[in-house]
């Protein structure tokens, strides 16, 4: 997504999810030259372990942000199954500079 300010807000919404599961969202921004492989990591991480909203407010946007969601958990029992998250986010709210 393009940069809209140098600071935004994200709001991560989990609705259902297997349990128990951990969804991190990461902030991560970028110049237009730079490789895909190496955006640096804004602070302000929002780890969901339930159902319920967070909020995650970060600066220091370079040209492009984009989001990075990392689910893990563990559905226990003897086969295992794979781990699922239903979850929305919307673009940043930009905050004014």
């Amino acid at each position: 997504m393009p940069r809209q300010g140098n600071s935004l807000s994200a709001v991560l919404e989990v609705i259902d999810a297997m349990l128990p599961f951990t969804l991190k969202l990461e902030v991560q921004t970028k110049n237009h030259e730079d490789s895909d492989a190496s955006p640096t990591l804004l602070t302000g991480n929002a780890t969901a372990t339930g159902v319920e909203t967070k909020d995650v407010s970060v600066s220091g946007a370079k040209e492009l942000v984009r989001f990075k969601f990392t689910a893990t958990g563990d559905p226990g029992g003897d086969t295992p199954t794979d781990t699922w998250v239903h979850f929305r986010t919307n673009q940043p709210i930009w905050q004014p500079n």
